[in-house]
């Protein structure tokens, strides 16, 4: 028999809180208009007016990835919360604790309130169960002892039961019929979903005057990409404490804050954030790169050391935004010389630049790249050292959106699959990055017809590129990458900054001193990382070595351009190669031409004894480099040096020469002249050497004028072209004449 009463009480309760949600459902008695603020309750939905009006309340709040999970079930946890947030909470008492919620935390107070007041009772002894779903049982006496319901309960169910002819004008929710008590018994009491709780607590609160008169609303609709895919409430969300913009992680798998590192250049700070996602190793790594100029780069890497595939998306929110445009880079179609995959540089560019108009008028910008899912590469060698790349396994778009009201939130996608990176950048600013949307396609263009000479593949650590097919290790795909240090410099995104001064090219720069202070660490020089097997088979030289071409142009690089650019010390690495340059005929690594004459090698291995080939262009380069450290520093070693080198070639110019009127890229240790040279760097070099040498000792000219000019004319032969650089440069010394018959380009080739 006291079975009975438990089985009938239960049906009573499942009774009154439906009757309680039929009819408060119909006690809307003002509109109002209104942006739509979860993509999951829009204008249709049953609840959608009592959960707007409870969430104005701040009574009931959803997830910040603008989802409330309404047909989700509600949690002894959401019922403490919302309870407490009416009638007010605890203060923290020690002699409470649940082993299910960190002391001290809202949810410890929340619990406390709730088990104070009768209103939730613990799961067992120290143990709230703050996750649990509550059943209508259990949500029903809450509702009766917070808000002492047990005296009224037959005028609620008098005045609250609609009519037949109320149900039938009934709009946005289901009709619900009662169950057979059979079924009722059958079933057992049935757990309570988010939407059901909001419309039963909103008819409370205005049954108890708390509510004063209900809302109606219309809601703007939703708008969600194609790609979007929203979240299960199974999902972990979470919050890294990036000030400037809300910036958050969503993932199926658990995700736990790790590690936070700051490094500051000087002109330029990283912000790290590291999470551990799972158990068995896996990381997610955010680093935001704060500019001079108040934009920042967003970095994120997904590591993946697990035997199953991860997936962990990086949301961004946006606020008051009247509207917004993605430009697209596909619009211009891709220029590729070869498809054939072990060549080929399988990277594309960048998704495209998201404008916001914000309902102030005001315009911000944001460059979105792609995401790049690689595998690491290393080759370890008998001395210990090592040559490392990646393989590029796959460049896909991973940008997707919803928008609700003026609300968008953004989402980045980031997969790894057993051993596997995945990479992604954008650039975010609170400005324009473009002066105009022709400059935006203007660059697109560009980009497009130049793909393999840009940028793609942007990383915290430096861009990585397609590596030569002469590098190691070489993956059977042949998609190597690696980072090269010339790429990092990035020339042409320094110039187009200098001619229209547009923030994304400015941005880059900034980037670039940052990846080269990241690369070079606490090394005296920039060391290539990644081996050359043409050096391997010629001297049986690895990685690392020093290359004194790249040495030199980063030297130059920073400084050229480090002192507009706020870098700290940009002259030092220009004296720092010239004292390099100047230690290598005491260490051997020349190739002697005269007693008063010799050629620096191309490379310096760091622990290997060999003495490599000298090119022209890197002797020029490296004389050029002394050339300008001595107008700089005044130190005699340096242009004695440079004499010793322009000596050589002087002595040796019929021999560099060769018939056809170009330039032999290269003299051996044997003294043996061969190879194809560049078709346009050497040129632009011997211009800069007349320069230099115009101005420290004329009588030097004579040679070099000489080999402008053969090399000149064999281009024009030849209708190979020239750069804008080589143009300037010949107009500027006055061998215009010269110029080169065919097409201007902008980057040497």
């Amino acid at each position: 028999m006291q079975l009975e009463v438990m089985k009938v009480r239960k049906w009573n309760t499942a009774l009154v809180l439906t009757a309680l949600l039929l009819f408060f459902s119909i006690q809307s008695v003002s509109a109002q208009t209104t942006d739509v603020k979860y993509i999951d309750v829009p204008n249709h939905h049953w609840a959608k007016n009592e959960i707007m009006q409870l969430d104005e309340m701040k009574v009931i709040t959803g997830n910040f990835d603008m989802q409330f999970h309404p047909e989700t079930p509600l949690t002894k946890g959401q019922v403490a919360v919302s309870l407490s947030k009416i009638f007010g909470s605890e203060l923290l008492d020690k002699s409470y604790g649940f082993s299910d919620i960190t002391w001290g935390s809202d949810k410890g107070r929340f619990a406390l309130t709730a088990v104070k007041n009768g209103w939730i009772q613990p799961s067992s002894p120290g143990y709230f169960g703050f996750d649990e779903p509550v059943t209508k049982t259990e949500l029903w006496e809450a509702f009766n002892t917070a808000f002492k319901l047990e005296k009224d309960i037959g005028k609620v169910l008098s005045t609250s039961w609609p009519s037949s002819s109320d149900r039938a004008t009934l709009q946005n929710i289901p009709v619900y019929t009662f169950p057979q008590i059979e079924e009722f018994l059958h079933y057992g009491d049935s757990i309570v979903s988010r939407a059901y709780f909001s419309k039963a607590l909103h008819g409370i609160l205005v049954k108890t005057n708390r509510i004063k008169q209900s809302k109606h609303y219309t809601l703007s609709a939703p708008v969600e990409s194609d790609t979007y895919i929203t979240s299960v409430p199974e999902t972990y969300l979470g919050n890294v404490p990036f000030s400037t913009h809300p910036l958050y992680l969503r993932s199926e798998e658990a995700f736990e804050y790790k590690d936070f590192t700051q490094t500051n250049y000087g002109f330029s700070r990283d912000s790290t954030y590291t999470y551990a996602v799972g158990n068995e190793g896996a990381e997610i790594k955010l680093t935001v790169r704060d500019l001079p100029n108040k934009d920042v780069f967003v970095f994120s890497e997904l590591t993946n050391p697990t035997e199953t595939s991860i997936t962990v998306e990086v949301l961004q929110k946006e606020q008051n935004i009247a509207r917004f445009d993605l430009f697209r880079y596909d619009r211009y179609p891709l220029m590729r010389e070869n498809t054939d995959l072990a060549d080929a540089d399988m990277t594309t560019y960048p998704t495209g630049v998201l404008r916001f108009i914000k309902t102030d008028g005001t315009v911000e910008e944001r460059m979105i790249g792609q995401a790049y899912q690689s595998k690491q590469l290393s080759l370890r060698y008998d001395n210990g050292e090592q040559s490392v790349s990646r393989e590029l396994l796959d460049e896909r778009e991973n940008f997707s959106y919803a928008l609700a009201g003026k609300t968008l939130l953004s989402s980045y996608t980031l997969q790894a699959n057993t051993g596997e990176i995945a990479d992604h950048w954008y650039v975010d600013s609170d400005e324009q990055l473009f002066n105009s949307k022709e400059d935006i396609f203007k660059w697109m263009r560009e980009t497009s017809q130049n793909h393999k000479k840009r940028n793609k593949w942007y990383t915290a650590d430096g861009s990585y590129n397609k590596l030569a097919d002469s590098t190691e290790p070489m993956p059977i795909t042949g998609q190597n990458y690696g980072r090269t240090l010339l790429m990092l410099k990035e020339d042409r995104a320094l110039t187009l900054y200098h001619e229209n001064k547009g923030r994304y090219f400015e941005n880059l720069v900034y980037n670039a001193f940052v990846n080269l202070k990241n690369f070079k660490q606490d090394k005296d020089y920039w060391e290539t990382e990644v081996t050359s097997t043409y050096l391997k088979n010629l001297y049986d030289i690895h990685a690392p070595f020093i290359d004194t071409r790249f040495n030199e142009q980063i030297a130059l690089f920073y400084y050229k351009i480090g002192g507009e650019f706020g870098i700290p010390s940009a002259n030092e690495p220009l004296r720092d190669y010239a004292d390099l340059l100047v230690s290598q005929q005491q260490k051997g690594n020349i190739n002697r031409v005269a007693s008063d004459a010799f050629y620096i090698a191309d490379y310096f291995p760091i622990n290997q004894k060999v003495t490599t080939h000298t090119s022209m262009n890197h002797a020029l380069g490296g004389m050029n480099i002394l050339l300008m450290s001595y107008q700089e520093f005044g130190d005699w070693r340096y242009l004695q040096t440079a004499r010793n080198i322009q000596r050589a070639i002087t002595y040796q110019k019929d021999k560099w020469i060769r018939d056809n009127g170009d330039i032999w890229y290269k003299i051996s240790p044997e003294s043996k002249f061969e190879g194809d040279d560049y078709k346009h760097l050497t040129l632009e070099d011997l211009i800069e050497s007349y320069q230099l040498w115009q101005r420290i000792d004329p009588s030097q000219l004579p040679t070099l004028k000489q080999l402008i000019i053969s090399k000149a004319t064999f281009l024009s032969n030849e209708k190979l072209g020239y750069t804008t650089k080589i143009k300037k440069g010949l107009k500027k010394i006055g061998l215009y004449e010269y110029l080169p018959e065919g097409d201007e380009v902008t980057d040497a080739l």
